[in-house]
Protein backbone atom coordinates (compact mmCIF):
# COMPACT_ATOMS: atom_id res chain seq x y z
CA UNK A 1 0.00 0.00 0.00
CA UNK A 2 1.18 2.77 -1.37
CA UNK A 3 1.63 6.27 2.01
CA UNK A 4 -0.06 9.36 0.89
CA UNK A 5 4.04 10.88 0.53
CA UNK A 6 4.97 8.75 -2.05
CA UNK A 7 4.93 10.14 -5.57
CA UNK A 8 2.37 7.89 -8.08
CA UNK A 9 3.44 4.91 -9.28
CA UNK A 10 5.38 5.24 -12.93
CA UNK A 11 2.72 5.57 -15.58
CA UNK A 12 0.18 6.64 -13.41
CA UNK A 13 -0.99 10.16 -14.64
CA UNK A 14 -2.21 12.70 -11.59
CA UNK A 15 -5.38 14.65 -11.47
CA UNK A 16 -4.17 18.23 -11.99
CA UNK A 17 -2.41 16.80 -15.10
CA UNK A 18 -5.18 15.56 -16.51
CA UNK A 19 -7.52 19.27 -15.38
CA UNK A 20 -4.42 20.72 -17.61
CA UNK A 21 -4.79 18.78 -21.16
CA UNK A 22 -8.83 19.13 -20.70
CA UNK A 23 -8.55 22.66 -20.29
CA UNK A 24 -6.42 23.11 -23.29
CA UNK A 25 -8.40 20.70 -25.07
CA UNK A 26 -11.69 23.12 -24.63
CA UNK A 27 -9.64 25.85 -25.65
CA UNK A 28 -8.90 24.61 -28.61
CA UNK A 29 -12.28 23.77 -29.42
CA UNK A 30 -13.32 27.17 -28.51
CA UNK A 31 -10.80 28.47 -30.91
CA UNK A 32 -12.29 26.18 -33.58
CA UNK A 33 -15.45 26.65 -32.79
CA UNK A 34 -14.62 30.56 -33.12
CA UNK A 35 -12.84 30.11 -36.47
CA UNK A 36 -15.82 28.17 -37.90
CA UNK A 37 -18.25 30.53 -37.02
CA UNK A 38 -16.68 33.83 -38.39
CA UNK A 39 -15.84 32.01 -41.46
CA UNK A 40 -19.72 30.98 -41.76
CA UNK A 41 -20.84 34.50 -41.27
CA UNK A 42 -17.76 36.40 -44.17
CA UNK A 43 -19.13 33.76 -46.17
CA UNK A 44 -22.79 34.28 -45.68
CA UNK A 45 -21.98 37.81 -46.11
CA UNK A 46 -20.32 37.41 -49.27
CA UNK A 47 -22.91 34.77 -50.30
CA UNK A 48 -26.18 36.81 -49.46
CA UNK A 49 -25.88 40.11 -48.07
CA UNK A 50 -22.97 41.99 -49.79
CA UNK A 51 -25.35 44.66 -51.23
CA UNK A 52 -23.83 44.83 -55.21
CA UNK A 53 -20.89 46.74 -55.95
CA UNK A 54 -20.78 47.69 -59.93
CA UNK A 55 -17.97 48.51 -61.94
CA UNK A 56 -17.97 49.68 -65.74
CA UNK A 57 -15.35 48.68 -68.20
CA UNK A 58 -14.94 50.57 -71.77
CA UNK A 59 -13.72 49.25 -74.68
CA UNK A 60 -10.95 51.17 -76.69
CA UNK A 61 -12.90 51.88 -79.46
CA UNK A 62 -16.40 53.74 -79.88
CA UNK A 63 -18.38 54.86 -82.73
CA UNK A 64 -20.05 58.10 -83.82
CA UNK A 65 -22.98 58.73 -86.08
CA UNK A 66 -26.06 60.99 -87.26
CA UNK A 67 -29.30 59.81 -86.47
CA UNK A 68 -31.62 60.90 -89.85
CA UNK A 69 -34.50 60.96 -88.02
CA UNK A 70 -34.22 63.94 -85.88
CA UNK A 71 -30.70 65.00 -86.79
CA UNK A 72 -29.22 63.17 -83.34
CA UNK A 73 -25.89 62.97 -82.76
CA UNK A 74 -24.70 59.16 -81.59
CA UNK A 75 -22.50 58.06 -79.44
CA UNK A 76 -22.04 54.44 -79.57
CA UNK A 77 -20.36 52.60 -76.41
CA UNK A 78 -19.24 48.59 -75.80
CA UNK A 79 -19.34 48.58 -71.96
CA UNK A 80 -19.43 45.83 -69.64
CA UNK A 81 -21.31 46.32 -65.91
CA UNK A 82 -20.20 43.77 -63.82
CA UNK A 83 -21.53 43.25 -60.27
CA UNK A 84 -19.10 41.79 -57.70
CA UNK A 85 -22.06 42.13 -54.65
CA UNK A 86 -24.14 39.18 -53.97
CA UNK A 87 -27.00 41.13 -54.25
CA UNK A 88 -29.04 42.27 -57.59
CA UNK A 89 -27.68 45.99 -58.81
CA UNK A 90 -30.10 48.17 -60.83
CA UNK A 91 -28.87 50.92 -63.83
CA UNK A 92 -31.82 53.20 -64.12
CA UNK A 93 -30.01 54.87 -66.67
CA UNK A 94 -26.40 56.64 -67.85
CA UNK A 95 -24.82 59.61 -69.23
CA UNK A 96 -22.22 60.79 -70.97
CA UNK A 97 -20.65 63.88 -70.90
CA UNK A 98 -19.17 65.16 -73.97
CA UNK A 99 -16.48 68.23 -74.79
CA UNK A 100 -15.49 68.84 -77.88
CA UNK A 101 -11.47 70.17 -76.91
CA UNK A 102 -11.11 71.67 -80.08
CA UNK A 103 -14.19 74.27 -80.10
CA UNK A 104 -14.88 73.86 -76.29
CA UNK A 105 -18.54 72.88 -76.93
CA UNK A 106 -20.18 70.39 -74.15
CA UNK A 107 -23.39 68.71 -74.07
CA UNK A 108 -24.47 65.72 -71.98
CA UNK A 109 -25.80 62.58 -74.04
CA UNK A 110 -27.73 60.06 -72.69
CA UNK A 111 -28.53 56.57 -72.70
CA UNK A 112 -31.76 56.41 -75.42
CA UNK A 113 -31.03 52.63 -76.85
CA UNK A 114 -29.33 49.23 -77.21
CA UNK A 115 -28.07 48.08 -80.05
CA UNK A 116 -26.74 44.62 -81.41
CA UNK A 117 -25.02 43.75 -84.73
CA UNK A 118 -28.02 44.38 -86.95
CA UNK A 119 -27.80 47.82 -86.13
CA UNK A 120 -24.26 48.32 -87.26
CA UNK A 121 -25.34 45.99 -90.50
CA UNK A 122 -28.24 48.46 -91.55
CA UNK A 123 -28.62 51.42 -92.98
CA UNK A 124 -31.10 54.32 -92.31
CA UNK A 125 -33.40 55.62 -95.58
CA UNK A 126 -35.74 58.61 -94.56
CA UNK A 127 -37.14 58.03 -98.54
CA UNK A 128 -38.24 54.85 -97.89
CA UNK A 129 -39.25 55.03 -93.90
CA UNK A 130 -36.22 52.57 -93.43
CA UNK A 131 -34.89 52.79 -89.49
CA UNK A 132 -31.72 50.61 -88.17
CA UNK A 133 -33.18 48.60 -85.67
CA UNK A 134 -32.65 49.41 -82.15
CA UNK A 135 -34.17 49.14 -78.32
CA UNK A 136 -35.05 51.77 -76.53
CA UNK A 137 -32.83 51.54 -73.24
CA UNK A 138 -34.51 50.00 -70.04
CA UNK A 139 -33.12 50.08 -67.10
CA UNK A 140 -30.55 46.93 -66.69
CA UNK A 141 -30.98 44.58 -63.77
CA UNK A 142 -27.28 42.89 -62.92
CA UNK A 143 -27.06 39.91 -60.84
CA UNK A 144 -25.56 39.24 -58.26
CA UNK A 145 -21.84 38.05 -59.06
CA UNK A 146 -23.04 38.79 -62.54
CA UNK A 147 -22.78 41.02 -65.38
CA UNK A 148 -24.52 43.00 -68.28
CA UNK A 149 -22.19 43.07 -71.89
CA UNK A 150 -23.64 45.55 -74.84
CA UNK A 151 -23.63 48.83 -76.93
CA UNK A 152 -25.50 51.71 -75.44
CA UNK A 153 -26.36 53.99 -77.78
CA UNK A 154 -26.00 57.32 -76.12
CA UNK A 155 -27.69 60.53 -78.27
CA UNK A 156 -28.14 64.04 -78.11
CA UNK A 157 -30.95 66.89 -76.95
CA UNK A 158 -33.27 67.38 -79.72
CA UNK A 159 -32.22 70.21 -81.73
CA UNK A 160 -28.57 70.37 -80.67
CA UNK A 161 -25.90 72.24 -82.79
CA UNK A 162 -23.45 69.68 -83.80
CA UNK A 163 -20.99 68.97 -81.14
CA UNK A 164 -18.22 66.33 -83.09
CA UNK A 165 -16.80 67.39 -85.79
CA UNK A 166 -14.34 65.62 -88.06
CA UNK A 167 -10.47 64.79 -86.87
CA UNK A 168 -11.71 66.42 -83.34
CA UNK A 169 -10.81 65.77 -79.83
CA UNK A 170 -12.89 64.68 -77.27
CA UNK A 171 -12.83 64.48 -73.51
CA UNK A 172 -16.25 62.34 -72.26
CA UNK A 173 -17.15 61.80 -68.84
CA UNK A 174 -19.49 58.23 -68.25
CA UNK A 175 -21.74 58.39 -65.28
CA UNK A 176 -23.72 55.34 -64.30
CA UNK A 177 -27.11 56.58 -62.33
CA UNK A 178 -28.33 53.89 -60.01
CA UNK A 179 -31.43 53.53 -57.71
CA UNK A 180 -31.54 54.85 -54.45
CA UNK A 181 -30.87 53.16 -50.86
CA UNK A 182 -33.63 51.73 -49.08
CA UNK A 183 -32.81 53.89 -45.58
CA UNK A 184 -29.99 55.04 -43.94
CA UNK A 185 -28.42 51.18 -42.73
CA UNK A 186 -28.54 50.44 -46.71
CA UNK A 187 -27.05 53.92 -47.76
CA UNK A 188 -24.20 52.62 -45.60
CA UNK A 189 -22.96 50.13 -47.59
CA UNK A 190 -24.44 50.98 -50.92
CA UNK A 191 -21.39 51.20 -53.07
CA UNK A 192 -21.90 54.11 -56.58
CA UNK A 193 -20.85 53.21 -59.23
CA UNK A 194 -17.09 55.10 -60.06
CA UNK A 195 -17.42 57.53 -63.12
CA UNK A 196 -15.51 57.12 -66.33
CA UNK A 197 -13.15 59.98 -67.92
CA UNK A 198 -12.18 59.32 -71.39
CA UNK A 199 -10.21 60.97 -74.03
CA UNK A 200 -11.53 59.86 -77.99
CA UNK A 201 -9.49 60.87 -80.82
CA UNK A 202 -12.78 61.07 -83.96
CA UNK A 203 -11.56 59.92 -87.10
CA UNK A 204 -12.28 61.80 -90.06
CA UNK A 205 -15.92 61.42 -92.23
CA UNK A 206 -18.03 62.85 -94.40
CA UNK A 207 -21.29 64.40 -92.39
CA UNK A 208 -23.41 63.02 -95.51
CA UNK A 209 -22.47 59.74 -95.07
CA UNK A 210 -23.31 59.06 -91.66
CA UNK A 211 -26.84 60.11 -92.20
CA UNK A 212 -27.56 56.93 -94.17
CA UNK A 213 -25.23 54.18 -91.75
CA UNK A 214 -21.77 55.15 -91.95
CA UNK A 215 -20.42 55.41 -88.70
CA UNK A 216 -16.62 57.32 -87.67
CA UNK A 217 -14.27 55.44 -85.38
CA UNK A 218 -13.80 57.19 -81.85
CA UNK A 219 -10.27 56.01 -81.06
CA UNK A 220 -9.41 56.28 -76.84
CA UNK A 221 -6.31 58.09 -76.71
CA UNK A 222 -5.54 56.78 -73.01
CA UNK A 223 -6.64 53.86 -70.69
CA UNK A 224 -9.94 54.79 -69.31
CA UNK A 225 -9.88 56.74 -65.94
CA UNK A 226 -12.54 56.60 -62.71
Amino acid sequence: MTSASEPPASGMIGFPHIARMAARGNRLATLVSAFAFAFSAVSFYETVLKQPNLRVYVTDTLAYTRDPWGGYEVVAVPLTIANSGARDGAVITLELDVKNVDSGKAETFTSAYTADAQYFGGSDDVAKRIKRPKLPFAPLSIPGRGAFAGVILFYSGEGSAKLVEPNSKLELTLRVLTRAADGWLEAMFLTKPARIELQAQVANFLPGALLVGDMARMRLLAPPRS
